[in-house]
């Protein structure tokens, strides 16, 4: 007995405190995805965990342990669980024990067993999160039916109900798109920046003073104002600008390389159509399949931190973002042309390491955040100088977009909001048309409309992007989508309405006056859309 009470202790105070730390980082308790991402990259795994409190939780799983362990020999000191004189009275208790238990672990005896709603009972995500048994939730995410089989989102009955529903937010006239490039083959440079969330550019409404620089690119192209990410996490983010495929909640495509070198990715219509392509990180890119993902998608020459010194500049995660953009203006100096190129950025990740001075100081995370942020725009300003006296920028497009949002600096929205997911997306470069050099478009759109929009502007076919929507195309319906692990939202100018897919309920509406036929009807799209997403996502 006391090796299962010490089994059981264990389980039950370390993935409590571990929660804790999952929770505020991710907003979302530990589960099955977190694990697999752990065991996946454990160095990666112990980096992201560096910003939060590590010795008070190890403390207290110590202290649980310990003092749990005392508790229940004190209680249970008296007590003789087997009585080897009185069988059939041991097998009674046994009978009705295992009776009481399962009546509880079923929560009684009617049609529907216990489930996650039961315990919600608020529009808060937090208290309803808080409601649910963590243990509970992390084995039920073991043993529930794999998610490789079943469709979490099964709202909709055929494919003709999805395909009715969401067409508001995929009509469009295909002739009214704006060209705003002088040239339909230009270079493609893509920067895809680490936790790039709009709090930190002033022009998206975010504080001043973080990425300056930011703010000058943006005077010299076309900033997107209104643009979300597909999810939370980066390896959704990047299928979400390459493959403009959307978000597919408990699930993760790249994951599964059988799956993901089935979908399109922009990269192999680039290929196709001669251009001369790489991809930049100053990590690993075996991460979340991060180079299978670009070498079965026509990307010829994948650089990573392997190709690096040991004597270059480190952090936690991998190579400092400015060691890697100097290579890469290196690089695309020789490279042949037309040429794509993408780099994604690292240090705006946790743990918001950097060697040297912290702008904001690093009292807290929030102001490691915003030392990292600054010291990005800091190095892609650079970058950018260096790339205007090379001769190939005059005939060059350059894509500035986040991989996802974060909770940081303003620490004040749950995944339920959408001021999350907003990000910044940003065209500029030598390629753009002189008109085009400081507009901005108000208009509402998604992360994954990035693909369709870029090849759009270089005459490459995007009929396989059956997700993806051209932003420059002014009959393109205003609305954007985003989820995380149980939940998702859509976004319009005049509501923006979260939906958990496992209370069944709304978690978050931005106007609570909005006609309540009018607000089910933006949900019902979005059911319909992450129903249709998902079906896709098996299928692959």
């Amino acid at each position: 007995m006391d090796v299962y009470t010490i089994i059981v202790l264990l389980f039950y105070i370390v993935t409590s405190f571990i929660n804790v730390n999952i929770y505020r980082e991710w907003g979302d308790k530990i589960s099955k995805r977190a694990i697999d991402a752990f065991w996946a990259s454990p160095s990666g795994a112990v980096a992201s965990a560096e910003s939060t409190p590590i010795v008070l939780p190890i403390i207290g799983m110590i202290a649980g342990i310990i003092g749990g362990y005392f508790l229940y020999r004190y209680m249970f000191k008296s007590v003789r669980f087997y009585n080897y004189k009185k069988i059939s009275a041991n097998l009674i208790q046994l009978v009705v024990g295992v009776l009481i238990l399962f009546t509880f672990i079923r929560g009684g005896y009617g049609r529907a067993p216990l489930n996650p709603s039961k315990a919600y009972f608020s529009e808060t995500t937090f208290y309803n999160h808080a409601a649910v048994n963590t243990q509970w939730a992390l084995l039920k995410d073991y043993f529930r039916k794999s998610t490789l089989l079943r469709n979490p989102y099964n709202y909709y009955s055929n494919d003709a109900e999805i395909a009715e529903a969401i067409k508001p937010a995929f009509t469009a006239n295909p002739d009214s798109s704006v060209q705003v490039l002088k040239t339909q083959k230009p270079n493609v440079v893509l920067i895809l920046l680490e936790s790039f969330v709009a709090q930190l550019v002033e022009s998206l409404g975010g504080e001043k003073g973080i990425t300056p620089n930011m703010e000058k690119l943006i005077k010299e192209g076309i900033l997107f104002d209104q643009i979300y990410a597909a999810s939370d996490r980066s390896d959704k983010g990047m299928v979400g600008v390459m493959s403009g495929f959307p978000a597919q909640g408990p699930e993760s495509i790249i994951k599964y390389i059988s799956k993901h070198e089935n979908m399109p990715a922009i990269g192999q219509e680039l290929d196709s159509a001669g251009y001369h392509t790489s991809f930049y990180h100053g990590g690993q890119s075996e991460f979340y399949n991060f180079k299978s993902y670009m070498l079965t998608h026509g990307i010829e020459r994948v650089v990573d931190m392997a190709n690096f010194g040991l004597n270059e500049k480190r952090s936690s995660w991998g190579v400092y973002d400015d060691v890697v953009f100097n290579r890469m203006i290196q690089d695309l100096a020789q490279e042949k042309r037309p040429f794509f190129s993408m780099i994604f950025t690292l240090i705006n990740h946790e743990p918001f390491d950097l060697k040297g001075h912290y702008k904001f100081g690093n009292d807290n995370n929030a102001n490691k955040f915003r030392s990292t942020a600054y010291y990005t725009d800091s190095v892609l300003n650079d970058f950018v100088e260096k790339a205007k006296k090379q001769d190939w920028y005059a005939n060059t497009l350059f894509v500035v977009v986040a991989d996802h949002g974060h909770r940081l600096p303003a620490d004040k929205y749950e995944l339920s909001n959408p001021q999350r997911f907003h990000i910044p997306l940003l065209f500029f470069g030598g390629a753009l048309k002189d008109a085009y050099k400081g507009k901005i478009y108000n208009r509402i759109g998604n992360q994954t409309d990035v693909a369709a929009t870029l090849l759009h502007q270089l005459g490459l076919p995007t009929a396989r992007y059956t997700w993806s929507r051209d932003l420059l195309n002014p009959t393109t319906a205003q609305v954007a989508f985003y989820n995380s692990k149980d939940a998702f939202g859509i976004v319009t100018p005049h509501q923006a309405v979260s939906f958990d897919n496992i209370g069944k309920s709304i978690n978050y509406k931005s106007n609570p006056n909005y006609p309540v036929g009018q607000m089910d009807s933006l949900i019902n799209i979005a059911k319909a859309y992450y129903q249709g997403v998902y079906k896709d996502f098996l299928k692959y």
